[in-house]
């Protein structure tokens, strides 16, 4: 039986077409760059398989490439929140432990699927996860999300947060005091610590996060110290919830890379933080998108609405103040809160707020939750800037977001991740 060459060539050919990556030339109108934090006009970006082949203008399009007009658009990196919580939801009016009593993992879990979607469609293509999952439920999810199994950002997960005996959860009756163990990984000394930190690593998590304490306990340096050490000599970076200046202060003496919240943080500190390269994961709202989370119907008093301003105004002046004395600020949202909008866009708020807090300037603001995102998450050798070789990391903002910064912000028209396309209005 003969066979025609042509034929066998033909074949081959299609079969190599057919496993070739799919090429996107993506026409943009104005371009940010957060690499150098500047906005680029008419600019192109050739993207093959889940990798920036190319970014310039006048690009010749490849055959097979699809063209996708963003002529109107602000394009930037894949947004980056640095402090999520998607395994966990909670309503403004109820402790922290009522979702984790009421709910099991896998109730957790699926909901998990869709809080992780509407992130991605807000444009966040990076979370790091910090905790509030359960027993790894965090690593079950990024486990799905590599695999292709849900659709979701990339997740940089911490497991459980180290902490004191008490956790988080404060007065909780006798029968319910084991749902700290199913939450935390609880430190009693030094030992401990070590240990903590080697068993997180052996379940391949990204980074440790530790609770310095919010009750009436709190972790003494010595053991922070021994959690930094170890999670350092594996190359390991650490975070730390320290929420006032003694908690602050005590996470510097032990060298973490990282403090989140710091609703209180005396401008000595804030000095030391530039000088030690810490970095700040603020967690701050503007007034208008507090106000919607805890007060939807109109029923707080005025005092309690005086007492939210205050609130605001005062991490915004630390945000501002950190920002000024060269401390990297990085964009989390630390968004667990039962909302009226998507948590991905509820999210958004507290990129609003830095960008008012720093000076209104969307390129500084951007930076927080790109660049500085990034790096915070380990992540910048491959995402957080559009250039050659990093990974397809891109949205598109329907208008211009250096111009109309806080009502562009949630115009999203584009979103690729990894070269895959979720979102395309």
């Amino acid at each position: 039986m003969r066979i025609c060459l042509s034929a066998i060539l033909c074949l081959l050919f299609s079969m190599v077409l057919a496993q070739a990556p799919k090429a996107y030339l993506l026409k943009v109108g104005k371009l940010y760059n957060s690499e150098q934090n500047t906005f680029i006009r008419n600019q192109e970006i050739l993207v093959q398989g889940n990798k920036i082949v190319k970014v310039g203008t006048g690009l010749k399009k490849p055959e097979g490439a699809e063209v996708i007009n963003l002529g109107s658009c602000t394009v930037t990196p894949g947004l980056i929140d640095a402090h999520t919580h998607i395994l966990y939801l909670q309503k403004p009016e109820e402790p922290m432990e009522v979702d984790i009593l009421m709910n099991s993992d896998i109730e957790r879990s699926l909901r998990a699927v869709k809080i992780a979607r509407t992130f991605l469609d807000a444009g966040f293509t990076t979370i790091r996860d910090l905790g509030n999952s359960g027993q790894y439920l965090d690593l079950n999810m990024r486990r799905a999300i590599d695999k292709g199994l849900v659709a979701g950002p990339r997740m940089i997960i911490s497991g459980p947060i180290l902490s004191p005996e008490d956790g988080q959860f404060f007065g909780l009756s006798l029968q319910n005091r084991p749902v700290i163990d199913r939450e935390y990984t609880v430190v009693r000394n030094v030992e401990e610590a070590r240990q903590a930190v080697k068993d997180h690593i052996s379940h391949q998590v990204d980074l440790i996060k530790v609770v310095m304490g919010d009750g009436r306990l709190t972790l003494p340096v010595e053991e922070v110290k021994e959690i930094v050490n170890t999670a350092h000599r594996y190359g390991i970076k650490v975070t730390a919830h320290a929420t006032y200046d003694m908690l602050v202060e005590r996470a510097l003496d032990a060298g973490v890379d990282g403090i989140e919240h710091g609703y209180s943080i005396a401008d000595s500190l804030l000095d030391r933080m530039a000088r030690q390269q810490v970095y700040l994961v603020p967690t701050i709202g503007t007034y208008e998108g507090y106000k919607s989370y805890y007060d939807p119907e109109n029923k707080r008093s005025k005092e309690e609405l005086e007492g939210l301003t205050s609130f605001v105004n005062n991490t915004m002046g630390i945000v501002k103040r950190a920002f000024e004395k060269g401390v990297m600020i990085v964009n989390g949202s630390d968004m667990y809160l039962v909302t009226p909008k998507p948590q991905g866009d509820a999210a958004k708020n507290t990129l609003e707020a830095i960008y008012q807090a720093i000076g209104s300037k969307a390129a500084d603001a951007l930076q927080a939750a790109t660049r500085n995102a990034a790096r915070a998450c380990g992540v910048d050798g491959f995402t957080g800037i559009i250039k050659e070789n990093m990974r397809a990391d891109i949205v598109a903002f329907d208008g211009d977001l250096e111009k109309d910064f806080q009502q562009t912000l949630y115009k999203v028209k584009f979103v690729m991740k990894d070269g895959e396309v979720y979102v395309n209005k």
